[in-house]
């Protein structure tokens, strides 16, 4: 496999974003992840995957924005991680892919056990298998994650046969999975009412659907080129 600075580059971009996304819904963030959030290197890589003049560079500049603009933005955030993902109570808009596949507000449906299976042919287990629902929106995330930096270790390792797998599955997970709710998941979270949903995670929201529609195409991409 011959090697590609532009291949190299765009590879470390796709683990260096799906990090940040998946960090954005697995925990209540803290002041390292805001100064992250607020970093103009991190706004430099969503233009370098979704271009300079995409809807996820816009959304990443209000999330610096609001990070900025907002006195101690860590206390003012506290908690609402855990009522919007965690509960008690009913849950504005539900991480988990079933709800969205089914129509219901159900956990552990057949589309779960699909997500489960993808996890399982990649060599991946989820944290809290198996008591705890596979297919919610930060578990996905770090699996596409977590695909994308065994990707780059296959191509510095020049195993283009890893590589290749690598990419399929990963376009195979974002077009039946992630591509699939995400929509669905960010309108609802959308269309819930202030206070109890912040710019903060409406911004997140649109900017992972929106990455992961750039990361599709990105990894089309990737894919055409001779290695």
């Amino acid at each position: 496999m011959k090697h590609d600075d532009a291949i190299a580059a765009a590879l470390a971009n796709r683990s260096f974003v799906y990090t940040y996304l998946w960090r954005a819904f697995a925990a209540e963030p803290d002041e390292a992840f805001l100064s992250a959030v607020a970093d103009d290197a991190t706004l430099e890589e969503c233009k370098l995957l979704a271009g300079e003049d995409s809807r996820a560079v816009q959304v990443q500049e209000a999330l610096a924005a609001f990070v900025s603009n907002v006195p101690d933005a860590p206390d003012a955030l506290k908690g609402e991680y855990t009522k919007l993902f965690e509960g008690p109570g009913k849950l504005p808009a539900p991480p988990w892919e079933s709800v969205y596949v089914c129509g219901e507000d159900l956990l552990f449906q057949p589309s779960t056990l699909e997500v489960r299976e993808a996890y399982r042919s990649a060599g991946y287990q989820a944290t809290g298998y198996p008591h705890e629902a596979d297919d919610h929106l930060a578990t996905e995330l770090d699996f596409m994650g977590a695909l994308s930096k065994r990707t780059q270790a296959a191509y510095e390792e020049g195993d283009e046969d890893a590589f290749r797998l690598l990419i399929s599955k990963q376009v195979y997970f974002l077009g039946t999975h992630l591509n699939s709710w995400l929509p669905q998941y960010t309108e609802r979270l959308l269309g819930a009412e202030k206070p109890k949903v912040s710019d903060f995670y409406r911004h997140f929201s649109v900017l992972a659907q929106e990455l992961c529609v750039a990361d599709s195409a990105a990894l089309e991409e990737i894919a055409r080129f001779e290695v």
